[in-house]
């Protein structure tokens, strides 16, 4: 009797393993060959399932933004901080030491490669991204409102946000960088917001 295949959950098998391949690996370095070893299959049998590299790493970019996209709008939606709180855990959340950490580092130093070349699965994840800053940009306007924070442009702050949080997080490749000490800056400067 020939073995069924649930073909989704086969999909979803080998985007966690890239997953793994790709952080290890870093996308350049990254080749079907490495995924297919992950795998315990053939490239051919890879070919059922993706197209090609790009669709996997784009796959696995997709199904990792849309875990950390989450965890942040859970985050912000929790009435039982304040919007600073909400700030700072979300601050934390993508550049402490948590398990996206790795990936959305692998995803920042990707977009810098992608960027350059010009490569379309860049505009399909800049969604992802552009969803992040309104979170952001929200929950500051939010804190606005209440009182919490001060007026503020809050677009421009969210924007200044997302680039400190791409910073530290790209910082974290040369392994010399004090993540406690980042996160404590970090919420100095989001305590500096409060009225």
């Amino acid at each position: 009797m020939p073995k069924i295949v649930d073909h989704d959950m086969k999909r979803q098998e080998i985007i966690e393993k890239a997953k793994e391949v790709f952080a290890k690996r870093g996308y350049r370095n990254t080749n079907l060959s490495h995924i297919s070893e992950k795998c315990g299959m053939g490239r051919t049998t890879l070919y059922q399932y993706f197209a090609n590299k790009d669709e996997i790493f784009y796959q696995t970019m997709r199904h990792t933004l849309e875990e950390i996209r989450s965890q942040v709008e859970a985050i912000s939606i929790d009435e039982e901080l304040t919007i600073t709180e909400k700030l700072k855990r979300i601050v934390h959340q993508l550049i402490g030491e948590g398990n996206n950490n790795h990936t959305f580092l692998l995803l920042l130093e990707t977009w810098l490669v992608l960027k350059r070349e010009k490569n379309e699965t860049l505009e399909r994840l800049k969604e992802y991204i552009i969803d992040l800053k309104l979170i952001l940009e929200i929950l500051i306007n939010k804190g606005i409102e209440s009182k919490e924070i001060k007026q503020v442009d809050s677009k421009s702050l969210a924007e200044t946000i997302y680039t400190l949080i791409e910073t530290f997080t790209l910082q974290r490749t040369s392994n010399n960088i004090d993540i406690k000490a980042k996160i404590e800056s970090f919420n100095l400067l989001i305590d500096g917001l409060k009225v």
